[in-house]
């Protein structure tokens, strides 16, 4: 599992970085703002692979021998979170930057890097339901 997770968070990271940047039509959907829905499951998704990324190395350099989910979703890390949190946001930040002077024929949107931060908060939401699901069934 530590290697799929080692590569599985930069390469997603990467991929929504390309995806971001290159010109792609918008898909045929006759939904307002589902561009925002979008990027709010995107980095959604972003944060909680971080989260394990992060946490699979923080579990790497404390000796474990093995590395499971359970492991990481039974010992909620707040420390990690964030890091995880700050870091979608970070990349997200930089990418609508870099739609705005890097790409061609793509613009920065305000409302993008708020769709983000919702899908990131919802990240650490479930983060903390699932650890307190885990820690609940401890006690019980």
């Amino acid at each position: 599992m530590q290697r799929l997770i080692y590569w599985l968070a930069p390469l997603y990271t990467a991929a929504i970085i390309i995806a971001s940047l290159i010109k792609n039509p918008a898909p045929p959907v006759n939904v307002h703002h589902v561009d925002k829905i979008y990027h709010a499951v995107a980095y959604l998704i972003m944060t909680l692979v971080w989260y394990f990324y992060f946490y699979t190395r923080y579990l790497s350099k404390q000796s474990f021998t093995s590395i499971r989910v359970s492991t990481i979703l039974n010992n909620w890390s707040r420390t990690i979170a964030i890091g995880a949190a700050v870091f979608s946001f970070l990349v997200g930040v930089l990418v609508e930057f870099g739609q705005e002077y890097i790409a061609v024929n793509r613009t920065m949107d305000f409302m993008d890097v708020l769709a983000n931060i919702a899908g990131i908060i919802i990240a650490m939401f479930m983060l903390l339901i699932i650890d307190k699901f885990f820690n609940k069934q401890k006690t019980a």
